[in-house]
């Protein structure tokens, strides 16, 4: 017998036993013109899953007057700053250290150096520590003395700095620019160049952070990665609804399992053994994907596992063994009539944001792609705007920029020395999509549309002048950070020669 049709038996048996205890849920979502029922299934003991709010010391609203701070003093230094910068400054201040990766500190929130309709004056918000290994994973004393990536979220919807078309959003983070200064900043800026208004990638501002008072360091305001109609815009639950008929968002993360609370679901990708785009022959290996939007039952934790565990299954046996299947109604897997691969992928998957995000990927040599920071969407609503899987969100570079210039990364296995000392982080959806000839002409299509329009020189040409124009400020703290960014600009420009060559149509294989 099959697998797939092994999974189909076993997954009926459960909600056999389990229908009697519980309502059905529809969903209305089709994916493909078989899917002409609704979808079925059964609604688990309700589990209380979504996400709790970090709690925020004093909850009150901040003030300077609350937080015991002298607003002429404050006034004072942020007026000679002021005259001493020409980039956006962000200055907060709290009463309490900045220390917790769970808990939010009260605080204010300015926003000055900029033109007046983008200034934030005494902005009431909370901020706390963000991220894994770049919060030195919570260690206070590293924390104090190396500073951190950080999270502000305001107490009313706010934009910054005019990011994203102004839209206005609670949750912004600060992420610490590194020595290069640059290279979250480019790859972001190369990836909403890439993803057009089609796909949500974070906007971003290079500034200078103060904590009361204190420089932090220069600082990139980006987007939060989030479930948001002005960011990933997919449908949220209303509270305690425990459908499937939804929005979720996921991100493919390697430290799913870290907290206790965390909602993840695991893909075993097969158990597959597949050759890479380089000849690399090696087995998949299994991760966690973290559900980032709010959930409500345990039965949606189920369907969604189940949903992607099958789609990955669909595109496997299509690309690898020539076997054509599809969703039924309930997002099982049924033969298709389809009698290609890419038919089959297509009607399953969003397979431009895909192609997209491979581009970018590839460029910037990210060794974290296939193991953390890397976010798709799908929308089961009947209203939904995302209905097949959406690789989007592209997100945190800084383990980008390295390796071999003229290999394939993103479409294939790391190297095994790399795997030795830090274990596979490969990517297998890139891996068994690149080596199909009609997915390799959509990258080829769409890299050779972009650099006819010098879409990429004129990233690095932007990323160059701004570091030239604030050069001085920029390099506040660090003498040499400018002259490290230009460095990598010229790494990602060697990258690029190397990525024509493997892309580009020329004009007489075109007429």
């Amino acid at each position: 017998m099959n697998k797939h049709l092994k999974k189909v038996i076993s997954l009926a048996l459960v909600l056999s036993v389990l229908s009697g205890c519980a309502n059905a849920e529809e969903i209305p979502q089709e994916t493909t013109a078989e899917q002409t029922e609704a979808v079925t299934t059964t609604t688990y003991p309700t589990v209380t899953l979504a996400p709790e709010e970090n709690q925020i010391i004093n909850e009150s609203l901040a003030t300077y007057e609350t937080l015991d701070a002298d607003r002429e003093a404050v006034e004072s230094f942020e007026a000679e700053i002021a005259d001493s910068y020409d980039i956006p400054i962000v200055s907060v201040t709290t009463r309490e250290e900045i220390l917790s990766l769970d808990y939010y500190v009260s605080c204010v929130v300015d926003v000055f150096n900029v033109d007046e309709s983008l200034v934030i004056n005494e902005a009431s918000a909370g901020i706390k520590v963000r991220g894994n290994s770049s919060a030195y994973y919570g260690d206070v004393n590293q924390i104090r003395r190396h500073k951190a990536p950080y999270r502000i979220k305001f107490d009313t919807k706010t934009n910054m700095l005019g990011l994203n078309d102004g839209a206005k959003c609670k949750s912004w983070v600060l992420l610490k620019a590194d020595w290069d200064l640059v290279r979250n900043d480019i790859a972001l800026r190369m990836g909403r160049a890439i993803m057009g208004e089609e796909n949500y990638c974070s906007d971003a501002q290079l500034v200078h952070l103060y904590v009361n008072q204190e420089f932090y360091g220069v600082y990139l305001l980006c987007e939060q990665c989030q479930v948001n109609p002005n960011r990933v815009d997919i449908t949220e639950p209303e509270k305690d609804y425990y459908g499937v008929d939804i929005g979720y968002y996921l991100e493919l993360d390697n430290y799913a399992t870290s907290d206790g609370n965390n909602r993840y679901i695991t893909m075993d990708y097969e158990e597959a053994t597949v050759t890479d785009i380089e000849g690399t022959t090696r087995q998949l290996v299994p991760a966690e994907y973290s559900i980032k939007n709010d959930l409500y039952s345990q039965n949606q934790i189920d369907f969604i596992e189940k949903y992607m565990n099958n789609l990955f299954e669909i595109v496997y046996l299509a690309c690898e063994k020539d076997e054509y299947y599809t969703f039924d109604a309930n997002y099982d897997i049924v033969e298709s009539q389809f009698d290609n691969a890419e038919d089959a992928v297509n009607a399953v998957l969003d397979v431009q944001s895909v192609v997209d995000l491979y581009m970018l990927y590839e460029i910037v040599h990210d060794y974290d792609c296939g193991e953390g920071s890397f976010y798709m969407c799908v929308d089961f609503s009947a209203n939904s705007n995302c209905p097949k899987l959406k690789f989007t969100s592209p997100w945190d570079f800084n383990w980008a920029y390295e390796g071999s210039l003229t290999k394939y990364h993103a479409a294939a296995f790391n190297e095994e020395s790399f795997v030795a000392n830090k274990g596979d982080r490969s990517n297998p959806w890139f891996i068994v999509l690149m080596k199909q000839d009609w997915f390799v002409n959509k990258v080829k299509e769409k890299w050779t549309a972009l650099q006819m329009e010098n879409v990429f020189v004129n990233c690095i040409e932007e990323e160059l002048a701004y570091i030239e124009l604030y050069e001085n400020d920029l390099n506040k703290g660090n003498d040499s950070s400018t002259e490290s960014a230009k460095d990598l600009l010229n790494w990602i420009k060697k990258r690029l020669r190397w990525m024509d060559k493997k892309f580009i149509i020329e004009e007489e294989s075109v007429s």
